[in-house]
């Protein structure tokens, strides 16, 4: 009788014990659930494309308004344009995202040319910089840059999508530059211009990573942006009098540039540092260094040649 009763409450002891360990591990993965807080790349995978406000889930996920009402009050409007290959339908690719803020507005005196530097989102810095890149540009001054030639503004142009805003002003970039032609001595003085600020914005980047522990993200991105405006340049000098819009097209597609770059090693290193700043190897492969190094045997020949 006594060993009946000792197997009945050893049961119930064994019972409880399950109960509560299950129970335990319930809550805790609920709670580590609610703790992981989705990365905004599967938040925009997530997006049902066919609601009628797909729209405005992209401006909310990526907090679009919010920044602009927070970090340029001076805008009263704004266009949301995707670009990339994410825009293309059923491409290969791993999911990049690509999005440009065209901020529409009369801003203080001097804050024209900060925004048209391209400041990045908070959403797309830090933990999310490798899933999604957002910038803010003047809407006024990026056209003016596109009117100029200048290729990263007319693939935008020519091949992003309308996300949010009045469709006049977007449709009103594609008419001014389409079928534009460009003068060659024009737009190699346009590029000489743009590589000094450039080298001057690198410079800054490194100092402050060197002096103040700034993130080594911002020298590497300005690095990309310095470096590929050289092999654009001597692109650009090799073309004829007259250059067409898709022939400007032609020089955002920087992939081109790999066959460009004679010795191995900096083919190696320009070609990492470009599939790093698109996402699809991590920033980890690349180093200030490497930027150094392709800097010094491709701006040394700038130099020479320019």
């Amino acid at each position: 009788m006594f060993e009946q009763i000792k197997v009945f409450f050893m049961k119930i002891w064994n019972e409880l014990i399950i109960t509560i360990i299950v129970g335990f591990f319930i809550r805790s993965l609920k709670k580590s659930k609610e703790l992981v807080k989705p990365t905004i790349n599967e938040l925009l995978n997530n997006i049902d494309y066919n609601s009628k406000n797909w729209k405005e889930e992209i401006d909310k996920v990526l907090e679009i308004k919010t920044t602009v009402e927070r970090h340029f009050p001076e805008y009263k409007d704004y266009l949301l344009i995707q670009y990339g290959s994410s825009v293309i339908p059923d491409n290969k690719l791993p999911s990049d995202y690509d999005f440009i803020v065209l901020l529409l507005g009369y801003p203080i005196e001097g804050n024209r040319y900060m925004h048209n530097k391209g400041t990045i989102s908070d959403e797309s810095n830090e933990t999310n910089k490798d899933q999604v890149d957002i910038v803010f540009r003047d809407y006024l001054s990026f056209l003016f840059a596109a009117s100029a030639g200048m290729p990263y503004e007319n693939s935008v142009i020519y091949n992003g999508k309308l996300v949010k805003g009045h469709q006049g002003y977007f449709q009103w970039l594609k008419n001014i530059t389409k079928n534009i032609l460009f003068d060659k001595d024009f737009l190699i003085r346009r590029f000489k211009e743009k590589i000094i600020a450039e080298k001057q914005e690198f410079h800054k980047c490194l100092k402050e990573c060197e002096e103040f522990g700034h993130d080594e993200y911002y020298v590497i991105r300005a690095g990309y942006y310095y470096i590929t405006s050289i092999l654009q340049l001597r692109r650009i000098q090799n073309f004829e009098k007259v250059i067409t819009q898709n022939q400007v097209i032609e020089l955002s597609k920087v992939r081109s540039f790999y066959e460009d770059i004679l010795d191995d090693n900096i083919r190696n290193k320009y070609e990492q540092l470009v599939e790093n700043l698109k996402r699809n190897n991590t920033l980890d492969l690349i180093s200030i260094d490497d930027i150094k190094e392709v800097l010094l045997y491709i701006g040394e020949e700038y130099d020479k040649n320019k």
